[in-house]
């Protein structure tokens, strides 16, 4: 089976000043070029202060632009609550930090320049 390579990227994120963590909630891949367009033009951007973005990646996963959203965007798009989408986007990078010997810490950021 042959599988296509997409052309573009859409993936929304939860920036958690809490936690001091970058949660992906989800994403989807476009086959063609005027799909991607089209799927952008289709997230609204959310006109205010919001901790959710939608980026917006080419081919290599590279991100080359993004818009606030809201979170009723993020759960429309995704089709879940969006305290489930956060809960499975936690489990998921602890899941991934765990996998590079990593454990979650507050601000990492930070932690590095101190």
């Amino acid at each position: 089976m042959k599988s296509e390579k997409c052309a573009g990227f859409i993936q929304l994120v939860f920036f958690d000043d809490s936690m001091g963590e970058i949660v992906t909630l989800g994403g989807a891949g476009f086959v063609t070029q005027a799909e991607d367009d089209a799927a952008w033009e289709n997230v609204p951007t959310f006109e205010g202060v919001s901790n959710f973005m939608a980026d917006r990646m080419d081919s290599s996963r590279d991100i080359y632009d993004d818009k606030p959203v809201s979170a009723e965007t993020c759960e429309r798009l995704m089709g879940k609550p969006i305290a489930t989408l956060i809960r499975e986007g936690r489990a998921m990078l602890t899941a991934s930090l765990s996998e590079l010997g990593c454990r979650p810490m507050k601000y990492p950021a930070c932690a590095a320049v101190l």
